[in-house]
């Protein structure tokens, strides 16, 4: 395994599940499908789910039916009090601190949204960049030209990348890329991922080889 460059998935990956970010960026988008949009409330979940199978995110969705203002779908869905749901991870600090490799966040979610989050964890300064869903072109993940797009903005070939997300379907379409993967969140091996932790903090300890194998 030769690892050059590292794609972390943002929410549900850097920070626990249990946090309650998802829970309230899911209550902001079934607001703005309803109060903005106009889809019936009683009809949301259903819609909602239908465009996560279809499409990816609510969002692709919601632009391909209603064709919507992208900027201000992210805007209003991600008006959530980050800083009072996420504490600095001092052991998630270390853990990135120890891999040589260029990071980047990889996620379905917007620029502002992911440095709010990694601010609020005090592990900004170790990411490259990051990669949002405007910058994927809005071909959010599992979408095969998401990844294509992260592979040129970080001249990075698949071979040479690790994907960790708390997502199988993310991982499995990076796999079929060529890329190796983590699955963050759940130690059960699954058939997408290369290596499961339960703890993002844990990815160095069940790949030690991120460490100790020369980069560049």
């Amino acid at each position: 395994m030769f690892i050059r460059t590292i794609f972390f998935d943002l929410d549900d990956t850097l920070y626990s599940k249990d946090s309650g970010v998802w829970q309230a960026m899911r209550g902001r988008i079934a607001q703005y499908m309803h109060e903005v949009v106009g889809i019936p409330e009683a009809e949301v979940p259903a819609v909602r789910e239908l465009y996560l199978k279809t499409y990816g995110t609510s969002l692709r969705g919601l632009q391909t039916h209603y064709a919507i203002d992208a900027e201000a779908y992210l805007r209003y869905t991600h008006d959530i009090a980050i800083e009072q749901l996420i504490a600095p991870n001092p052991a998630l600090d270390a853990m990135l601190a120890q891999l040589p490799q260029a990071k980047y966040i990889f996620t379905n979610s917007a620029s502002f949204h992911a440095e709010r989050v990694l601010k609020a964890l005090g592990i900004e300064q170790h990411f490259a960049g990051i990669i949002d869903v405007r910058e994927m072109q809005f071909h959010s993940k599992p979408d095969p030209l998401a990844y294509q797009l992260a592979f040129e903005r970080s001249g990075t070939a698949a071979g040479e990348a690790l994907f960790v997300d708390d997502m199988p379907v993310n991982l499995a379409a990076a796999k079929r890329l060529g890329a190796f993967t983590a699955l963050a969140g759940s130690p059960e091996p699954d058939p997408a991922a290369d290596v499961s932790v339960l703890h993002i903090e844990q990815l160095t300890e069940a790949l030690p080889a991120l460490v100790k194998l020369p980069h560049g």
